[in-house]
């Protein structure tokens, strides 16, 4: 903005040159408190996350206004670099998916001041995905987006599914059985569903059943009598629907090898699982063919994975623009122009939804999406069903996939678990690689 420095007070008429002598100092005024309102935010917004999507939002919310800059600093996992190094510059604002553990929790500032002064109004948020990013009264983070389990199948096979929003496990089971051929041979000519083509449909029926893998203290806890409960269940699927775990192994190996709603369409399996990032980042003639259906427990749907949340850094150097920012963000104006900046820039067939997921914000799901995501229109999760997973460690990618889901596939595929190793044998081995 420039500031007029000259200008011209005629002679004559007094009392029109004193106005607009007033007018135009008054207009210098505002330009110097402008200029010393925008010192405040001087330096820009750093922004440390993995998730892509932070880079086309800095610019929308840079191109919004004028005061404050948000910069993205990529980080593979944010979570694992704190504390900040001393030699490295601090991040104002932190997202992630493993935020919530004891470890990088500390290093939060508490935001209970910008809910309580409607700077966020929390009634927009799913009050059980804010809840879960509390720690002792005090939220220290905020919940971004989350993903969720379901099923597809050919719309072709819709009249055989007569519920219409979510499926349990006992009725994919059913359903799944009823679907099953075999040949004169007495070969699977087709097969509804097999638990094991997806080693996250395992895990899935470990959390349904209540294991609650999650961090405590230093350690990885469960609950046993629920894991043993969910492999006896999914064993009995087994050879009560499928006859054993190799004939779904042949089948799979024969029919299933192209990408899942492919499988689905080719008629030879009822049912294929997916989450809804992967869902909904297929294509719209991709869609028109397939019809899903969320999975739950009594009403519960646990989230696929771990969701995404945001936190100011304690150490932040720029506390006021971060401020800014937040504030910006958990608003459904701007998720639905972010939306709308993803459509136009066509990101919408990599990347779904709010950063890879479901809005935290159950407006954005319920008003926004459906518009962008027609299968929404007449399947949007209900909002009291959603369930938050427990807390699970930092390295929970890694310990889920090289720990947890190679102990679920080899136990549904032996006869009993005391003949395979143990999860605390292989979590000794696991943890070789990192201490």
């Amino acid at each position: 903005m420039k500031v007029q420095k000259n200008f011209y007070v005629p002679e004559h008429h007094n009392l029109s040159a004193v106005l607009h002598t007033a007018a135009v100092c008054a207009g210098m005024l505002a330009a110097v408190v402008c200029i010393s309102c925008r010192s405040e935010f001087s330096n820009p917004v750093i922004i440390w996350t993995s998730q892509s999507n932070f880079a086309p939002y800095t610019e929308v919310f840079n191109a919004s206004q004028d005061k404050v800059k948000a910069v993205v600093v990529y980080k593979e996992n944010p979570a694992a670099l704190l504390p900040v190094d001393k030699n490295e510059p601090p991040p104002d604002i932190i997202i992630g998916t493993s935020l919530r553990t004891e470890k990088a929790i500390k290093n939060f500032r508490s935001l209970n001041y910008l809910l309580s002064s409607q700077e966020i109004n929390k009634n927009i948020f799913y009050p059980q995905l804010l809840a879960a990013c509390k720690r002792k009264g005090y939220t220290y983070l905020l919940p971004v987006s989350f993903n969720l389990p379901a099923v597809i199948f050919s719309s072709d096979n819709a009249n055989l599914i007569s519920d219409n929003y979510m499926l349990s496990m006992d009725q994919i089971r059913t359903l799944a059985s009823s679907y099953n051929q075999k040949n004169a041979g007495n070969v699977y000519t087709q097969m509804g569903f097999a638990p094991q083509w997806n080693k996250d449909f395992l895990y899935l029926a470990a959390e349904l059943s209540g294991a609650d893998f999650h961090e405590k203290g230093a350690t990885l806890v469960w609950n046993k009598e629920a894991l043993d409960s969910a492999i006896t269940f999914l064993r009995t699927w087994t050879s009560d629907a499928n006859t054993s775990p190799s004939d779904e192994q042949d089948f799979s190996f024969k029919y299933l090898y192209t990408p899942s709603y492919k499988q689905v369409l080719s008629g030879r399996c009822l049912f294929s699982y997916i989450t809804s990032d992967n869902l909904f980042s297929l294509t719209a003639e991709q869609l028109n063919k397939i019809d899903f259906r969320w999975i739950h427990k009594d009403n519960k749907i646990p989230l696929s994975e771990a969701m995404m949340t945001l936190g100011m850094y304690k150490k932040a150097k720029n506390k006021k623009g971060a401020e800014k920012f937040i504030a910006w963000f958990f608003t459904e104006a701007a998720q639905k122009s972010l939306i709308e900046h993803s459509q136009k820039m066509k990101l919408t067939t990599m990347t779904f939804g709010i950063a890879g997921g479901f809005s935290s914000l159950k407006g954005v799901n319920e008003r926004v999406f459906p518009t962008y995501y027609n299968p929404l229109l007449a399947n949007v999760p209900v909002a009291t069903y959603i369930q938050p997973l427990s807390v699970q460690p930092l390295r929970w990618d890694s310990i889920k996939a090289r720990v947890i889901l190679p102990y679920l596939t080899d136990a549904v595929n032996a006869g009993t678990t005391a003949n395979i190793k143990t999860i605390e044998d292989r979590l000794v081995d696991w943890s070789k690689q990192y201490y």
